[in-house]
């Protein structure tokens, strides 16, 4: 018993630590740092790349997801099993918000790994070759890099009400 409950904590550890970080560093981005580059303009772009590039923020915050959710998915599975079944939690408040906010955390790391990873992939890329040719962006590249940002700002937008929902739903799952 004293094992199963050592094994709970140090899960439910890692969960909510990386969920807090996971979760406050997209509010973050989202909030604070996206409209702060976009009203700054171009003269933002060598932060941003920095954030992007050298520090892969991207790749930070999906490592957190990916642990905030294998935590999340081994804590579901055992809280299942006390439950007795699947369905005996699902058939409670308590299981349907767990489900809703795993659902939801597992929405907003999708969208960061099949979205926002490749866009900004491009993005940096295209930012590369127009610094490494000396020259302005042509208009095809500046009607490109417009679209990818509006897709990132986008996507970064659902993520962050994903992860409202996630975050209100599990703080609020006992009390259903």
């Amino acid at each position: 018993m004293i094992a199963a409950q050592w094994f709970f904590i140090v899960f439910r550890l890692i969960h909510i630590l990386a969920g807090v970080a996971w979760a406050g560093g997209v509010f973050l981005f989202v909030v604070f740092l996206q409209p702060t580059a976009a009203s700054v303009g171009p003269a933002a772009g060598p932060m941003m790349g920095q954030l992007l590039g050298q520090r892969k923020l991207v790749d930070r915050f999906l490592q957190l997801a990916g642990l905030t959710i294998v935590a999340g998915i081994v804590m579901y599975i055992k809280i299942a099993n006390d439950f007795g079944s699947l369905g005996s939690l699902l058939s409670t408040g308590y299981g349907v918000a767990l489900t809703v906010g795993m659902v939801t955390a597992i929405a907003a790391a999708s969208f960061g790994m099949f979205v926002t990873r490749p866009n900004v992939r491009v993005l940096l890329g295209l930012q590369r070759g127009i610094a490494d040719s000396g020259a302005p962006p042509t208009p095809e590249q500046g009607a490109q890099i417009a679209k990818i940002q509006l897709t990132l700002k986008t996507y970064a937008r659902i993520s962050f009400a994903l992860l409202v929902v996630t975050v209100a739903a599990m703080a609020t799952a006992r009390y259903w």
